[in-house]
């Protein structure tokens, strides 16, 4: 009996043994080694073709910041005001994605696909209100497939003294909202999974231009507007020249009086002999 078990358990192993040489692999392009990372993950062969997966892609990083500012959430689903914003990607979270992603879709193969997870720290009157967000993604049809596992889920307030962070992570519970679709933006098999036009990125520079040269001029023109601001105050308190009150010095401004056509000649001359009668 002994013997037949030892049997089936062998065989069992060596059944299991092509499944576990396929287990997923992963590669993290970064991690915090809590609940920020970005991370090439493998799929099956079936998984890829189902997707019409294309890795690897590259983006350059306003194409990503582009799509990702834009990715809003439904205001009219949010209920009992459990978020008051509207993007779910904040400033913040684009700072450490952005660069990030674009690394990982360069690098991907093409039976990978790209997973990223953010948290989004916050507080309501003094109380922790964490948030973090887990999406699958990955290019296909010229489009940016972005497939949320947790949006905006609340984490809870004492995760940080969690031993296991993968625990924090199950227990985080996603809020009652909903995405919405912008311009250049539909979904996919569900509400949960959205698509990106991606955008062009000569314009996205083209603007970026324009923009950096508008701020410039406006810059400029703030100068000039500074500038005669500035010599308007300084003429209006200009301050009044102290008078030399040596005989010399009251020679002078007579002297210039007589040259301005302020005084005639005889005043000049009657007012220079007193002047000088007082030596």
């Amino acid at each position: 009996m002994i013997r037949k078990c030892r049997i089936l358990l062998v065989a069992l192993i060596l059944l299991m043994s092509p499944a576990l040489a396929q287990a997923a692999k992963t590669t993290y392009v970064h991690t915090d080694r809590k609940f920020n990372y970005v991370k090439r993950v493998e799929k099956n062969e079936k998984h890829i073709k189902e997707k019409g997966i294309t890795h690897p892609y590259t983006f350059s990083d306003l194409q990503i910041r582009e799509m990702l500012s834009n990715v809003k959430l439904n205001r009219k689903a949010i209920f009992k005001k459990e978020s008051e914003e509207e993007e779910v990607f904040d400033s913040r979270a684009l700072d450490y994605l952005v660069p990030y992603l674009v690394q990982a879709f360069k690098e991907a193969n093409p039976n990978e696909e790209i997973v990223f997870s953010v948290l989004s720290r916050k507080s309501t009157f003094l109380v922790r209100d964490d948030r973090m967000t887990i999406v699958g993604a990955w290019v296909s049809g010229g489009m940016l497939h972005l497939d949320f596992h947790k949006l905006m889920a609340k984490i809870s307030p004492n995760y940080d003294k969690m031993s296991d962070v993968s625990e924090a992570i199950n227990r985080a519970q996603g809020l009652r909202v909903a995405l919405d679709v912008g311009p250049g933006q539909q979904f996919g098999k569900n509400t949960d999974e959205m698509l990106l036009t991606i955008p062009d990125a000569n314009a996205l520079v083209q603007v970026a231009t324009e923009k950096t040269e508008d701020r410039g001029q406006k810059t400029e023109d703030q100068k000039q507007s500074d500038k005669k601001e500035t010599e308007v105050t300084a003429t209006a308190v200009k301050p009044e020249p102290v008078l030399d009150p040596s005989i010399e010095g009251r020679l002078r401004r007579l002297e210039n009086l007589r040259k301005k056509g302020l005084i005639n000649k005889d005043e000049y001359e009657g007012k220079r002999k007193e002047i000088l009668e007082q030596l």
